[in-house]
């Protein structure tokens, strides 16, 4: 039987194609969440997921990036999506995946073929467990470990860092976060989708009256944190789940190469950085995104009604206590941001894989919570 296609696009729509599963025996592939290193380094994320394929033709705008792992990896090079991987093994065959956040339709349907998410990957790389400890089972089914029986648990630390590093796989954006000061209470923003639904929220709640200083927590001693399910920051990063924090403009300094050796740390300034660190993605008129252009990591998402505070991307946190950075962020747990917009340009089996992964992450996220209180 001929292997289904599947249907790909990046954020911006330069990749915009149809793809070949790779042929299977009897059963589609187990689809697993990789936690390791290079895969929360090169995409921003706390995970990321592929699917085996064939060799796909690899549209112009793609680049590579050589990661550490032995992967290439490909990612628009307009909007920073990532889009496949391949290795070439010793026998000198080439390996080639797709990043499961770019499909949005399998051709031809086949529901008794439906590629399910069943463990995860190098958990033990995230030291508390990272965004495993939210996702236990998918459908009923438990989600395996590859190594070891269970995600460790976080250590119990006190606050003692004053600042928090931030880089991406090849080192070209390298940044740190500092703790919550008065300059962190200036900005003025509406209140994110991720306490208050939109579509279901008056907007008079929303908009924020009161000032309220939503992304400070812990008595001034941390950030906000979130996942977020839409279709654009999905289709930004090619994967299923972006995790924010929201951090001011004013706790963010970059450490900027010097020609001839050093760094020099400055401010985040948008306007002031060299060219050559972020590469920005306007997703919307008023909303930019920017990535690392060598490595595809996705860094910030900012817009202009609050320039100020900036959604940074977790994934590129150096925290010592582990991946989820709990001494820095405070997580929101309540509810998924944009968990509606989980199955948007998606049909099918692709659409209901993805509510159900969505769904999966929410009632983690309730469990966990419940278990740490």
């Amino acid at each position: 039987m001929e292997p289904p296609s599947l249907r790909v696009s990046c954020l911006c729509g330069s990749v915009s194609q149809l793809v070949k599963s790779r042929p299977a025996v009897d059963t589609p592939p187990n689809l697993s969440l990789c936690h390791c290193n290079t895969c929360r380094y090169t995409s921003g994320l706390l995970c990321a997921s592929y699917c085996p394929i064939a060799v796909p033709s690899l549209p112009h705008g793609v680049k590579p990036y050589d990661a550490a792992d032995g992967w290439t990896r490909h990612f628009c090079s307009s909007c920073g999506c990532h889009v496949f991987r391949c290795k070439t093994a010793d026998s000198g065959e080439t390996e080639w995946e797709l990043a499961t956040g770019v499909i949005t339709e399998s051709i031809p349907e086949d529901c008794s073929k439906v590629m399910q998410y069943t463990h995860h990957d190098h958990v033990s790389h995230t030291k508390d467990g990272g965004i495993a400890v939210w996702i236990p089972e998918f459908q009923g089914q438990k989600m395996e470990f590859l190594e070891g029986a269970a995600p460790p648990r976080a250590r119990e630390a006190v606050l003692q860092e004053d600042h928090l590093p931030a880089s991406c796989a090849c080192g070209r954006v390298r940044f740190h976060v500092t703790r919550p000061n008065p300059a962190s209470y200036l900005p003025r923003s509406n209140i994110s989708d991720l306490i208050y639904p939109y579509s279901s929220t008056d907007q008079a709640i929303t908009q924020n009256p009161a000032d309220e200083k939503w992304w400070i927590r812990a008595a001034g001693t941390k950030y906000l944190a979130g996942t977020c399910a839409c279709r654009s920051c999905r289709l930004a990063a090619g994967f299923e789940i972006q995790t924010w924090t929201f951090v001011p403009r004013a706790n963010i300094f970059f450490h900027v190469a010097e020609p001839g050796g050093g760094e020099t740390i400055v401010p985040l300034d948008f306007d002031a950085l060299p060219a050559d660190i972020l590469t920005s993605y306007r997703s919307s008129p008023d909303v930019l995104r920017e990535f690392c252009g060598t490595c595809g990591a996705t860094v910030f998402w900012h817009d202009k009604w609050r320039p100020d505070l900036i959604d940074v991307s977790v994934g590129l946190l150096r925290a010592a206590e582990g991946a989820r950075a709990e001494r820095w962020v405070d997580w929101w747990t309540e509810r998924v941001s944009f968990t509606e917009d989980a199955e948007n340009g998606r049909v099918g089996t692709e659409a209901q894989r993805a509510r159900a992964l969505i769904h999966s992450l929410e009632e983690g996220l309730r469990q966990w919570c419940r278990r740490e209180q």
